[in-house]
C-alpha cells in the first residue's frame, strides 16, 4: 500500500469513533427514505450489492434487509469494526482501499452503491465503479448543507459539487441517468456566546463584533434553520460496457 493510502487509512481509523457518533446523532432519515425509493423504483430487492467506501455502515443496517449478498468495502479497520455490529450473516466486510479492490476484484454485482465517497473524484474512478456492476449504479451525496446563521460566513465545501462532476462524466460517456433529491430541515436555538466562540479564530475581534451584531441585533439567542439536501444519481450500466469494458 502506498504512503498516501496508509495515511488515509490512519486518518479514518483515528476518526472512526467520532464519525460514528456524528452519524448516530443525525436525525435525518435518509437511509430509510432511500430504501423506500429504491423499492418503489424496483431497484431493490436485489441479489448482490456492493457498498463501496461504506464506512461504519450508515446504510448497511437498512439496505441489507433487501439484499441476499451484501459486500461492504472500506479502507479503515476501525470503521469495519463498527459496521460489523450492524451486519447480518449475509454481509461480508472487506478491508481494502477502493482503488485496489476495484482493480483486483473479479466479482460483479447487480447493484453498486457509494454514498459520500471522498475517493470518487475522477472519470477513471467512476468507470472502475461502473465496471463492477452488471446492472445498477447509485451515487449519493449531500449537494446542499447550509443554515441561516453560520453559512454566510463560511467557505463553501467543494465536495458539495461532486455530483455535478459525476453528471458531466456520465454525459461524456453517453450514459443516461436520473436523479432524486431528499431534503431535510432542522431548527435549533443558537446563543450569541456560542456564535462568537465558533468564529473566534476566523475573524478579528472588531470584525466578529460587527458580524455578531448584524446577526443577533439586540437578542441573546436566535433560531437557526439548517437545510440539508441529498441527491441520488442512479443509472443502469449499458450492457455493451459489461460485455466489452470501457
Amino acid at each position: 500500500m502506498s504512503d498516501y493510502l496508509n495515511d488515509l487509512r490512519t486518518f479514518w481509523n483515528d476518526f472512526a469513533q467520532e464519525y460514528e457518533a456524528i452519524q448516530q446523532e443525525s436525525s435525518f432519515p435518509i437511509a430509510e427514505e432511500l430504501r423506500d425509493f429504491l423499492i418503489q423504483e424496483k431497484i431493490l430487492p436485489c441479489r448482490t450489492f456492493l457498498d463501496l467506501a461504506g464506512g461504519s455502515g450508515r446504510y448497511l443496517s437498512i439496505l441489507q434487509n433487501d439484499v441476499k449478498k451484501y459486500d461492504l468495502v472500506d479502507i479503515s479497520e476501525e470503521m469495519l469494526k463498527l459496521a460489523a455490529e450492524k451486519a447480518g450473516e449475509h454481509v461480508q466486510l472487506i478491508n481494502q482501499a477502493q482503488e485496489i479492490f476495484l482493480n483486483q476484484n473479479k466479482q460483479h454485482y447487480e447493484l453498486v452503491f457509494s454514498a459520500m465517497n471522498p475517493a470518487l473524484q475522477t472519470k477513471e474512478n467512476l468507470l472502475a465503479l461502473c465496471q463492477a456492476s452488471t446492472d445498477w449504479c447509485l451515487l449519493l451525496r449531500v449537494i446542499k448543507d447550509e443554515d441561516q446563521l453560520f453559512s454566510p460566513y463560511e467557505e463553501k465545501n467543494p465536495y458539495l459539487l461532486l455530483n455535478q462532476r459525476y453528471q458531466t462524466f456520465l454525459k461524456e460517456l453517453r450514459i443516461p441517468y436520473r436523479t432524486k433529491r431528499f431534503a431535510y430541515t432542522k431548527y435549533e436555538r443558537i446563543s450569541r456566546e456560542f456564535f462568537q466562540e465558533y468564529f473566534a479564530t476566523d475573524f478579528s475581534p472588531a470584525e466578529l463584533a460587527q458580524i455578531t451584531e448584524n446577526t443577533f441585533n439586540a437578542t441573546q439567542q436566535k433560531n437557526n434553520q439548517q437545510l440539508l439536501v441529498f441527491e441520488l444519481i442512479y443509472f443502469r450500466v449499458p450492457k455493451t460496457y459489461n460485455e466489452h469494458g470501457f
